[in-house]
């Protein structure tokens, strides 16, 4: 978890206070979305025949990594740190 990192980072001693943040409602719609795009303009899938097995690989883990940062079970996060002097 996001915590659990700060905490790894707080403990080496070697860095100033760190800040986090948990992305996952800012981020949610992006993986969907980038799916969506594709089926809007299909060019690049229609005019690459060798491309579609990769196409509909990819559009099936965009999909089930919105469904695991929906569920909890991922997290997608920011850390802000520096080293001390």
């Amino acid at each position: 978890s996001i915590e659990k990192y700060k905490e790894l980072i707080d403990d080496t001693g070697l860095m100033n206070e760190v800040t986090t943040a948990d992305w996952n409602e800012q981020t949610i719609a992006s993986w969907r979305h980038s799916v969506w795009v594709g089926v809007y303009d299909p060019r690049g899938f229609i005019f690459k025949p060798n491309k579609y097995l990769k196409c509909v690989r990819d559009g099936y883990c965009l999909e089930r990594m919105h469904r695991a940062f929906d569920r909890g079970l991922m997290q997608y996060g920011m850390f802000a740190v520096t080293k001390k002097e």
